[in-house]
């Protein structure tokens, strides 16, 4: 694609970068945010199965003998660690997509984080926000993001809820950053299934 020397939107240089992310006039006539709720649709459809899926009764593993032979000793079997989503019975969720979000009745916020994951019963409350930058800007979108929600998460566990935050970043280009692998992991999306997830959120962007 080439270049363009200026930018019909703005007048600013018309690099792809510019173009794709950088346009402040392209932001503020909401030219941008397809690309954003795209990603969103997509990631809110990946985490409401595992949501739901969680919700069913998780059988109770059957007792197994192991036999070993003398003098050996017998092999430390390795735990896989919960995912947020298997630490409590029941969870909710809701995301800023068609309509305003409203935040839970954990606290009082004029913040709307794209997507709210919470439990009422064990008091644990998951924010979600994502931001679609230019590649070279995923770091500092993580950043900035963490910043402004820091408050948020710190008055939720003033109110005795445990909280966590996670920003996440898919460039415009379709490429994941390392925190959507971390945030997938983290709520139980591991392996081949991960891989498929955070490959269907870029292929959203990168076939565009």
């Amino acid at each position: 694609m080439r270049e363009d020397p200026q930018c019909r939107l703005c007048g600013g240089r018309g690099t792809l970068a510019h173009i794709l992310a950088g346009c402040k006039t392209a932001l503020s006539q909401g030219r941008y945010h397809w690309h954003h709720d795209k990603v969103l649709r997509a990631l809110a459809n990946i985490l409401e199965q595992e949501r739901r899926k969680k919700h069913q009764p998780q059988p109770r593993p059957t007792p197994s003998i192991q036999f070993i032979r003398e003098g050996e000793k017998p092999s430390s079997s390795k735990k896989t660690k919960k995912s947020l989503l298997q630490t409590a019975p029941a969870w909710e969720m809701r995301v800023d997509l068609g309509r305003k979000l409203h935040f839970p009745q954990v606290v009082q916020t004029s913040l709307r984080p794209d997507m709210v994951i919470w439990s009422e019963e064990a008091k644990k409350v998951i924010l979600i926000e994502l931001t679609v930058p230019w590649e070279d800007g995923c770091s500092e979108a993580h950043e900035r993001k963490a910043t402004k929600y820091q408050d948020l998460v710190q008055q939720c566990r003033d109110k005795g809820w445990q909280a966590w935050l996670f920003p996440v970043e898919v460039g415009c280009r379709g490429f994941p950053a390392q925190s959507v692998w971390n945030t997938l992991t983290a709520l139980g999306i591991r392996g081949r299934e991960r891989k498929t997830a955070a490959r269907r959120e870029s292929l959203l962007l990168a076939l565009e």
